[in-house]
């Protein structure tokens, strides 16, 4: 039995509507599927051909990338050095550098 069943007659359909008008997703148009910039919300045209997709252009795309470069934006998480191989993982550092100033 489904909730479709369990519900006035005309209910679960009229839920449905309700919620297909809220939900906000990629909206067709002439041109393509208009999908929002993740960095600025402008509309754009959806193309595999845009070297810049997601992003409505270079500079969002650059305006991201630097974004998580400077670590304005992370994925939460415990930290590398709270690991239980935290004392592997900063030998590897070390040894690293080491190798770099040997050069």
């Amino acid at each position: 039995m489904s909730l479709k069943d369990l519900l006035p007659e005309g209910t679960f359909e009229e839920l449905e509507e309700s919620v297909h008008d809220h939900v906000r997703g990629p909206e067709k148009s002439v041109g393509g599927i208009q999908v929002r910039c993740p960095h600025c919300g402008m509309m754009h045209v959806y193309s595999t051909s845009d070297p810049f997709r997601p992003f409505c252009s270079e500079r969002c795309k650059l305006l991201d990338l630097g974004a998580w470069a400077s670590e304005e934006m992370k994925i939460e998480g415990p930290s590398l050095l709270e690991d239980d191989d935290a004392e592997y993982a900063s030998d590897a550092v070390f040894s690293a550098k080491e190798i770099r100033s040997q050069h």
